[in-house]
């Protein structure tokens, strides 16, 4: 037979579509290449520039370093309390009450408060990291020199103390405007009224969260808003909460802790 009608054998027809398949996909890659364009060079890292710290800026200090004695809020306060003397308590004393000492006294429980029944802001720092430290000074109040008075915490079951008392201001930081408002807070009444001359006042002002009257009133208060007779520990029995400044305490058993009354 001539060689020019010569038919390709299976072996050769599969290496002929091989070749062929892979020059196609050479002439695919050549053209997808030329739309792409050149690959462009790496670009190179930035250097680095460290900038001089500000000369007002707080150093920053790793957490194993922290000391919350010498670094935190409180570090410019005396490391103990043990060693601050408390006054004696003389629990039949009569204290010396005096109406320009007691408007002193609500003058500054009302500065630390947006409106009558708020809770009172925290008048100096604190770190919040644990109510430990609120608890060492407000646990049973405690005379803090002549003229700071820790007073004793009224609702000691609520141990979340910066839920609701927040810093009257930021210590570490220059403080910020406020926004510009027209709220007026509804002012404390300067007393409770009586029915009588002579006869024992309403309690002037509302009881929720103040079930513990000897935590304002107690011996260790100021003078001023003293009671005279702490050991009549039964405050309600005599001083009727006010119907105009606390209206929920009817249907309340005042036999009982306030806070494990019925509510009407």
């Amino acid at each position: 037979m001539s060689p020019a009608f010569r038919t390709e054998s299976p072996t050769q027809r599969v290496i002929h579509l091989l070749l062929l398949g892979v020059m196609a996909l050479a002439l695919v890659g050549y053209v997808v290449g030329l739309r792409q364009g050149r690959p462009a060079r790496e670009a190179e890292a930035p250097a680095v520039v460290h900038a001089r710290p500000h000369p007002t800026a707080i150093p920053a200090t790793s957490w194993a370093e922290f000391d919350r004695r010498e670094d935190g809020p409180n570090r410019d306060w005396p490391p103990s309390l043990a060693e601050m003397q408390q006054p004696a308590l003389d629990w039949e004393a009569e204290p010396v009450r005096t109406e320009e000492g007691r408007r002193a006294v609500l003058a500054a429980r009302a500065a630390r408060r947006a409106f009558d029944g708020a809770p009172p802001t925290v008048p100096h720092p604190i770190d919040q990291m644990s109510a430990s430290s609120c608890v060492a000074c407000h646990a049973e109040g405690r005379w803090i020199g002549q003229e700071v008075w820790a007073p004793m915490m009224s609702h000691p079951h609520l141990p979340s103390c910066t839920q609701c008392h927040v810093p009257a201001e930021p210590t570490e930081f220059e403080p910020l405007l406020p926004p510009a408002n027209s709220f007026v807070g509804l002012a404390a009444p300067m007393g409770g009224s009586r029915a009588w001359e002579g006869a024992p006042p309403t309690v002037p002002h509302t009881l929720f969260m103040r079930n513990n009257c000897l935590a304002c009133h107690g011996p260790t208060a100021p003078e001023a808003i003293r009671t005279a007779h702490p050991l009549r520990v039964n405050c309600l029995q005599c001083h009727a909460p006010s119907a105009a400044l606390d209206p929920w305490w009817r249907g309340v058993d005042v036999r009982d802790d306030f806070m494990s009354a019925t509510w009407p």
